[in-house]
C-alpha cells in the first residue's frame, strides 16, 4: 500500500456538514464516515481520472471538497520497467464526524490507498462472545488481494487476551470479500487492504439476583 504523505494537506481539514444528518442518523458522539474514491493517477502522478463510490448518499458540499481534494491529488507514479507508469486505485478517506446542533464539523483522520471493495462480507458472529454482555474488542487484519479481486493471504493481528474465535471471524469475514484490484499500466497487480474491526456486544441481559454470587464467579471461569 502506497503512502499517500504526498496526497493531501497535513492539516487537519474541516469541513461544514450541514445537512449530513439528512443521509445518516446523528448519534450524540462523534463517529466515522468512510468514504472512497477512483483515481486514475498518470504517468506524472496525478489524478487524471477520479470518481466518488455512491457520490449520492452524500450531502453535495461534502462531495464537492473531497472531489476538489482528490482532484489535486499527487503521487510518486509507479514504475513498469524502467519508466514511470499510470496507476489505478481505489482511496479510501476516513473522517471524524462531530455532530452540533448546526451541522457539526468533519476532519480527516486517515487516508490510504488500496484494492476498493465491491463486496463486503461478515461471518457470523462468535458466539463465545455473544453471550458476554458488555464486551468490546477490537482486531486488525491485512488481506492481500491478488489480480482476481481475492484475498490471497490474510493476516489477523489483535492484543493479548482477544479471543480466538474472534481472529476466526476477522479472517472469515476478509474471504467472502472481493474487490476492485489496482492496475498498473492497465494490468492489475497484487495490493493490501487492510480492515479493522470493533466488536460491541450490548449488556443488555438482566442481572439474575437470584443466583449466588460465587456460583456465577465460579460458573464465569
Amino acid at each position: 500500500m502506497q503512502s499517500l504523505s504526498c496526497l493531501f494537506p497535513c492539516a487537519t481539514v474541516l469541513l461544514a456538514v450541514s445537512g449530513f444528518a439528512a443521509h445518516a442518523q446523528t448519534p450524540a458522539q462523534p463517529y466515522t464516515v468512510e468514504v472512497w474514491a477512483r483515481v486514475l493517477f498518470d504517468t506524472q502522478g496525478r489524478a487524471a481520472e477520479y470518481a466518488l463510490v455512491d457520490e449520492a448518499q452524500y450531502p453535495a458540499q461534502f462531495a464537492a471538497n473531497v472531489k476538489e481534494r482528490v482532484a489535486r491529488a499527487k503521487i510518486d507514479p509507479p514504475r513498469d520497467g524502467a519508466e514511470a507508469a499510470t496507476l489505478r486505485s481505489g482511496v479510501r478517506l476516513d473522517f471524524q464526524v462531530t455532530p452540533a446542533a448546526e451541522g457539526g464539523s468533519v476532519k480527516i483522520v486517515g487516508l490510504s490507498m488500496e484494492p476498493l471493495p465491491t463486496k463486503r462480507y461478515y461471518a457470523s458472529y462468535p458466539q463465545d462472545v455473544a453471550k458476554t454482555g458488555g464486551w468490546e474488542g477490537e482486531v486488525q487484519a491485512s488481506c492481500t488481494v491478488g489480480p482476481e479481486g481475492r484475498c490471497t493471504t490474510i493476516d489477523v493481528k489483535a492484543l493479548p487476551g482477544i479471543p480466538e474465535s474472534v481472529r476466526r471471524f476477522a479472517k472469515a469475514s476478509l474471504e467472502g470479500w472481493t474487490f476492485e484490484p489496482q492496475q498498473v499500466n492497465g494490468k492489475p497487480i497484487d495490493g493490501e487492504y487492510t480492515l479493522r474491526l470493533r466488536l460491541n456486544t450490548l449488556d443488555d441481559a438482566p442481572e439474575d439476583f437470584r443466583r449466588d454470587k460465587f456460583q456465577k464467579i465460579f460458573n464465569s471461569r
